[in-house]
């Protein structure tokens, strides 16, 4: 179940927008994209591939409200993507403060910094993290995949959405 928060983390990070009060984020065009995950330096990074298409983009934003409780998440379109800052419960005493730039197109590429300070439960003060997204639309889902289709590192391929209703 960790696996598939991060990959759902990592696949639509901010990508929900049914609270939005200003601006929203789009969503990404169909098809397959390929994922990678740049965490602070020194830190190995990841590289997923997902297939997603309208109706799989929100249910993905359903599925990362189940996990988290936002008090806080604002959108503000700028003249080159998009700024997010979002402050959320991650269940129990865990808290994330974030703040996102966002670069690209939601149709071919884009990318986003990701500035996160969690703190509480086995976090204690916590400490803030820097992570880079770099997504990138490869074409048509292959055969044999589904909306929600993700292949994590290593091969392994796993739907995100099988317990979504």
């Amino acid at each position: 179940m960790k696996s598939r928060l991060v990959l759902l983390f990592c696949g639509s990070l901010f990508l929900w927008t049914a609270n939005a009060q200003a601006d929203e984020l789009p969503a990404r065009k169909a098809g397959l994209w390929e994922i990678a995950v740049k965490l602070d330096a020194g830190k190995p990074g990841m590289m997923s591939r997902q297939c997603t298409d309208a109706a799989a983009e929100k249910k993905m934003g359903v599925l990362a409200n189940d996990y988290m409780t936002c008090s806080k998440r604002d959108i503000k379109k700028t003249s080159n993507g998009y700024i997010v800052d979002s402050v959320c419960s991650l269940g129990g005493e865990v808290t994330s403060t974030s703040h996102s730039e966002v670069t690209g197109s939601f149709n071919s590429a884009y990318t986003m910094k990701v500035t996160d300070l969690t703190q509480g439960g086995i976090m204690g003060k916590g400490e803030t993290s820097v992570t880079t997204i770099e997504a990138k639309w490869l074409g048509a889902c292959p055969a044999g995949w589904k909306p929600g289709d993700t292949e994590t590192p290593g091969g392994t391929k796993i739907n995100l959405l099988d317990d979504v209703k």
